[in-house]
């Protein structure tokens, strides 16, 4: 008997009961899902000053990793840095410090040159490093700061590809609700053309998608 033969069995042996419900919450649980559903912590974790609730059970990501259930998304990432100069007039102005750099640092992230000039290099390793693996199935994810980026790289990477005239290559966007800009409305069913009324993840697991743009969506486990 190997492994798996062993589980099968253990779980022929135990029967279902109407008493007992089973839950189980992926990625990382937030502090109030561990709140409501975790256990005490032991007496001893208290001596310690560690009065956190615990879950019940932990398949950790590593684990997962490990046992070759996912793939480790951190292996091939690439964190792509950028460096500007801002130009300004005579006139000096007084503001928060925090406050400016972080609209500062949008306005350069949602600059329509900026989007081009990444998503330029985005497709160019994209096409020479990533396309060719996995029997020429393999795909890609970018992972944008915000929704709109996320638009507006969807934007930009549909308008690119249709003036290089690539073949087969198509970008999903993802993102959760509505998203506005400049009095438009946007929606992943809006800007993703191709779905044809198809459950995302399906759909992106044929032959219609090879990289998939998103904001804090389908990240983990992304297989």
């Amino acid at each position: 008997m190997d492994g798996q033969d062993v589980i099968n069995a253990t779980l022929g042996v135990r029967r279902s009961s109407s008493d007992i419900s089973y839950f189980a919450f992926t990625a990382t649980p937030k502090a109030k899902t561990l709140e409501l559903f975790g256990r005490p912590p032991h007496p001893e974790m208290l001596l310690a000053n560690d009065n956190k609730p615990k879950p019940f059970h932990l398949y950790s990501m590593r684990q997962a990793i490990e046992e070759e259930f996912i793939l480790d998304v951190l292996k091939n990432y690439t964190n792509y840095g950028q460096a500007y100069r801002l130009a300004h007039d005579a006139e000096d102005k007084e503001v928060d410090r925090k406050k400016a750099k972080t609209q500062l640092s949008k306005w350069v992230r949602l600059h329509p040159h900026n989007i081009a000039y990444k998503l330029q290099v985005i497709i160019k390793h994209f096409r020479e490093h990533v396309a060719h693996l996995l029997n020429h199935e393999a795909k890609a994810m970018v992972v944008t700061s915000s929704r709109l980026e996320a638009v507006k790289y969807k934007q930009a990477f549909d308008n690119y590809v249709w003036e290089k005239g690539y073949k087969r290559l198509t970008a999903m966007v993802a993102f959760s609700g509505e998203v506005i800009d400049e009095g438009e409305s946007y929606t992943e069913n809006l800007m993703n053309h191709g779905l044809q009324g198809r459950d995302m993840r399906k759909a992106f697991d044929t032959y219609d998608y090879q990289v998939m743009l998103v904001a804090n969506k389908f990240q983990t486990d992304f297989d």
